[in-house]
């Protein structure tokens, strides 16, 4: 049992009234979801964030090699140390991420957590199955973020410079971190996978690696949607008629649990799901992008 408390907001008084223990378990269980739900959007949007961050400074090396001398071993050092760092923090964000959205051996799957439908799960493995055979970026994305955890730090050398394009009068400005085959080999990628001339740019596995994530965040949107949105309006109408019993113009509710825990009836908190959606609303898929002037 618990009691569902009104408070008048402009005057220290309030109205309690008696709920049923399957109304107080009906809106633990509808929290709990929205918290999660709000708690792999969040995850996501830091994913997101540390990519952008990482493909920024990639940039700004590029920039910068057009004006730096070569054998600059501080320099390079400033390289290698910026773009480890950005590119161990996202690979760490996603473990986390992938960690929820399916570990067989954890027996976690965000989806049906939150449905309870094993059809979730199908779903959510059939999805995993594709990219596997489709998107090596993501493959060779995932033998890389083990091995950066056990062995090596991701950025160990790379190349840059300038070319000039004779045709067209410009000088490009190339800069990459290469895995050829010994490499992937070395990290775990499965030799089915690979080719022996196979030679990935890491921003190339990364752009791969974070379009994969995306596509099974949109599919957990998916799965995941209408419940959410059902629990959302539940959860504010539960309690309505007991509301207008009491009267106030003004008020917060909160239930008061036997145990002497509290429970807060607002929302405000979810508006926040609804803006990392829009944020965020497409898959992200740089790979196929190219800017110009």
């Amino acid at each position: 049992m618990g009691s569902l408390v009104v408070h008048n907001s402009e005057a220290l008084t309030s109205v309690q009234f008696d709920v049923s223990v399957s109304d107080v378990q009906l809106c633990q269980h509808i929290r709990s979801s929205l918290v999660k739900a709000l708690d792999i959007e969040i995850i996501y949007d830091q994913i997101i964030e540390a990519y952008w961050d990482y493909k920024n400074k990639v940039n700004y090396w590029k920039l910068r090699s057009v004006s730096t001398p070569f054998g600059d071993y501080v320099l390079n050092h400033e390289i290698r140390s910026s773009l480890n760092s950005l590119a161990f923090n996202l690979f760490n964000l996603s473990k986390l991420y992938l960690d929820w959205h399916f570990n067989e051996l954890k027996k976690r799957c965000y989806s049906f957590e939150i449905t309870g439908n094993e059809s979730a799960k199908q779903a959510v493995s059939t999805q995993r199955n594709e990219i596997y055979e489709s998107n090596l970026a993501y493959v060779v994305g995932s033998k890389l973020r083990g091995h950066n955890q056990h062995s090596a730090l991701p950025v160990r050398s790379f190349t840059k410079g300038v070319r000039y394009d004779s045709e067209t009068s410009t000088r490009i400005v190339h800069f990459s971190i290469f895995y050829d085959y010994d490499d992937l080999l070395e990290m775990g990628v499965p030799k089915a996978k690979l080719d022996i001339d196979t030679k990935l740019d890491l921003t190339e596995i990364i752009d791969g690696y974070v379009y994969a994530i995306s596509q099974k965040h949109m599919l957990n949107r998916t799965l995941t949607g209408s419940l959410i949105s059902e629990y959302t309006e539940k959860f504010l109408g539960m309690w309505q008629q007991k509301i207008k019993q009491a009267g106030y113009e003004r008020y917060w509710c909160e239930l008061a649990l036997d145990n002497g825990s509290h429970i807060q009836l607002s929302l405000e908190w979810f508006q926040l799901y609804d803006y990392l959606k829009k944020k965020h609303r497409n898959t992200i898929n740089y790979s196929q992008l190219t800017f110009g002037i």
